[in-house]
């Protein structure tokens, strides 16, 4: 018998795809621009100025109502003039001339406030007469006026009022040399003048060595 005869191993191409036929865009001659007429021209004019209008209004409402927020107060550090926390009256620095003021400034997310407000109103009751306390809710972000009654700041101290003006409602706060961190408190003498300020909680002990350095006085036991 012959040797069978080897096989070629072979590759057949493959077919071309059949190449579809690709026809140009036809070439649109554009129309050149309409120009304007002087009409067109006022009413777009007439348009751009009526939207600076709205905005210039509208920046003026929003600046009113900002102004409006301190109609009547004012946070100077030794002529300040706030209104009550729960609305109403309000009360002056020069109102309490005559006894010394201790103003305490607190808000509702503050710990530390928390902790010492017992304390100032303890004091603040057994020193009516000699010195005013005042509360001073600032840079409040929640309701400060129920975490005052918490406290019961509306009966104990001589007044509970709302700072209002600055970055967030801190005018006075930040004039008195706040700078974002509570509690503070400031310590006026009988004629309204600022004599110191400290920044931190009192406890029993240093706010009662307080009010002996500063006034003199010794809170009743």
């Amino acid at each position: 018998m012959g040797k069978p005869k080897k096989k070629t191993q072979t590759y057949k191409k493959p077919a071309q795809p059949a190449v579809a036929q690709v026809h140009d865009k036809p070439t649109v001659k554009k129309k050149p621009p309409r120009r304007r007429t002087a009409r067109q021209r006022r009413q777009t004019r007439v348009r751009a100025f009526g939207a600076l209008v709205i905005v210039v209004l509208t920046t003026a409402t929003v600046l009113a109502v900002s102004n409006n927020s301190m109609a009547g107060y004012k946070v100077g550090a030794t002529n300040w003039v706030l209104p009550s926390l729960d609305g109403g009256k309000k009360v002056s620095l020069s109102s309490l001339r005559g006894t010394p003021v201790v103003v305490n400034f607190f808000a509702s997310w503050c710990r530390v406030c928390a902790d010492e407000l017992p304390v100032f109103a303890h004091d603040a009751v057994l020193l009516r007469g000699k010195v005013d306390v005042v509360e001073v809710n600032a840079l409040e972000t929640g309701n400060g006026s129920s975490f005052a009654h918490g406290f019961g700041l509306d009966h104990a101290a001589s007044a509970v009022l709302k700072d209002v003006g600055g970055t967030q409602g801190d005018g006075l706060y930040q004039n008195i040399g706040g700078a974002g961190s509570l509690p503070m408190t400031a310590f006026y003498n009988a004629k309204g003048q600022l004599v110191t300020t400290h920044l931190g909680g009192y406890d029993a002990a240093t706010l009662s060595q307080a009010l002996q350095q500063v006034y003199g006085i010794t809170v009743p036991a």
